[in-house]
């Protein structure tokens, strides 16, 4: 697996660094006092090469343990496996459901669903986890990038019953 994990950030972090490239020939076009067309791929070149570079120092400093039963591994694997499918599947569904009832209500039962999926058992972390990570990220993309987030169709009916 350390192998495997030095591989794949090498790889990543000459992706990125491809990435990054390419996003410097996108054209400037942007109005006064936005940020320009570059400015989201950057922060996505930014993460993907600072999570690759920790990927790649923790694999080079860490040591292979041997002797894992490789039963346990194998269960240890599907059980993964699995978790991904049903992660990739509740990922679909939200995303056909996105247009429909917007952002805050699709993404709090979504971050619920993969907070469940991933072992998660108290219910109140559960809860609050979900809705203060949805509003957090709908107050940074709504007001700190400007950028509007799917309404869906029940935003007026939400408006309509609370004013």
């Amino acid at each position: 697996m350390r192998r495997k994990n030095i591989t794949a950030a090498i790889v990543i972090i000459v992706m990125a660094m491809i990435y990054g490239l390419i996003t410097l020939q996108l054209p400037t076009r942007s109005l006064p006092d936005t940020p320009g067309p570059t400015f989201f791929p950057w922060i996505n070149v930014v993460i993907i090469l600072f999570l690759s570079v920790l990927l790649l120092l923790s694999s080079a400093f860490t040591k292979e343990n041997g002797s894992q039963d490789t039963k346990r591994k194998d269960e240890t694997q599907n059980n993964q496996n699995l978790r991904g499918l049903w992660a990739i599947i509740g990922f679909s569904i939200y995303l056909i459901i996105l247009p429909n009832f917007g952002f805050l209500i699709s993404t709090i039962p979504f971050f619920a669903f993969l907070m469940i999926l991933f072992s998660e058992k108290r219910p109140l972390y559960i809860l609050s986890n979900s809705i203060g990570i949805t509003f957090l990220f709908y107050f940074v993309f709504r007001h700190g990038f400007n950028i509007f987030l799917p309404q869906g169709v029940l935003h007026d009916v939400v408006l309509r019953l609370i004013l």
